[in-house]
């Protein structure tokens, strides 16, 4: 897969509670469908997060935008990826 520099945008969306959203500028990430209905994307470095994570964003150079509900995750110093609920729409680009 392509690599792309994106914000990639990591929240805590709680009903009852207000949400937080943290935005990481700048990250080198790519993105891949593993199976319908769901985007997985592999950055490179650490992600700033709020506490009890729920959702994140990742919006390319080009400003197309990928947004949905985490499922899974890992992450290590070097990087790590998180698979989200979205459909992948343009995966000529990568």
């Amino acid at each position: 897969m392509k690599q792309e520099i994106a914000t990639v945008t990591v929240s805590a969306e709680h009903w009852g509670r207000e949400t937080e959203a943290v935005d990481n500028a700048r990250v080198t990430v790519s993105l891949s469908a593993p199976e319908e209905g769901v985007i997985e994307v592999s950055f490179k470095g650490q992600l700033d997060a709020p506490e009890e994570p729920t959702h994140v964003c990742v919006t390319l150079e080009n400003g197309l935008s990928y947004y949905g509900e985490i499922k899974d995750g890992e992450a290590n110093e070097e990087g790590g990826s998180i698979r989200f609920e979205g459909e992948l729409i343009d995966l000529e680009g990568f």
